[in-house]
């Protein structure tokens, strides 16, 4: 018991801040469908596998390709193992969190970083770790875009006393920037609602967005930070 409550504990606290939603739901049905009872390994369906994201907009769940997408991904961050591909599946082992390299030694390293004090306006060296976390598309209207052609936003204009942190600067793309300008965030959505640049079910996710991002609910990745920060 004390082994598992170990962990739990190192899943929660050293890998979690390294993962993505999806990579994090589709680590926990691995971890169920394995370590939890007693299998070394498990066959995962990207058509069938139940991933676990909860109700509502913001639970919606990935396509095929995304999971399969992400399963490389994991596979690539040293937390999966993908043992065999057939026409009934992908074979996958889960790696605990003590067995992945320099994991415990990253989380180490990330506690030294004060993130609630890094400035993601300023210090443009941490603008991939925003454009990360928004998976490189417009945090308002979900367009594409990248390094060369975006702008970073504060959510709460700094006229009304926005800060530079992690919770407040977005990603966003030249129009909604544009747009956005010095309104406040609520008036801006219904704005991109009303216009009809955003659907119903887009604007209830993008309200939603606001709040988990502004609860700290969307910390820009672990490693990349370490990796900005460490250059």
């Amino acid at each position: 018991m004390k082994d598992l409550q170990k962990i739990f504990i190192e899943i929660q606290d050293s890998l979690i801040p390294t993962l993505d939603t999806y990579e994090q739901a589709i680590y926990h049905y691995i971890f169920r469908h394995t370590y939890l009872i007693g299998e070394e390994s498990t066959l995962f369906s990207t058509k069938r596998a139940s991933i676990g994201l909860g109700s509502g907009v913001a639970g919606t769940p990935p396509s095929e390709s995304q999971k399969s997408k992400k399963l490389r991904s994991l596979e690539s961050k040293g937390a999966i193992k993908i043992l065999e591909r057939s026409h009934r599946g992908i074979l996958v082992a889960v790696v605990l969190p003590q067995e992945i390299e320099n994991l415990i030694e990253t989380k180490e390293k990330f506690q030294n970083i004060d993130i609630e004090n890094l400035d993601f306006y300023k210090n443009r060296n941490l603008l991939s770790a925003i454009l990360e976390r928004e998976d490189f598309r417009c945090f308002y209207t979900g367009k594409k875009i990248s390094t060369d052609n975006c702008y970073l936003d504060h959510v709460i204009p700094q006229s009304l006393g926005g800060d530079n942190s992690f919770k407040n600067i977005v990603a966003s793309s030249y129009d909604a920037n544009s747009m956005k300008n010095d309104l406040p965030v609520d008036d801006f959505t219904r704005k991109l609602y009303k216009e009809d640049l955003l659907s119903l079910s887009e604007f209830n996710e993008l309200k939603q967005k606001v709040k988990d991002l502004q609860d700290g609910k969307m910390t820009p990745k672990l490693q990349t930070i370490i990796d900005i920060t460490s250059s």
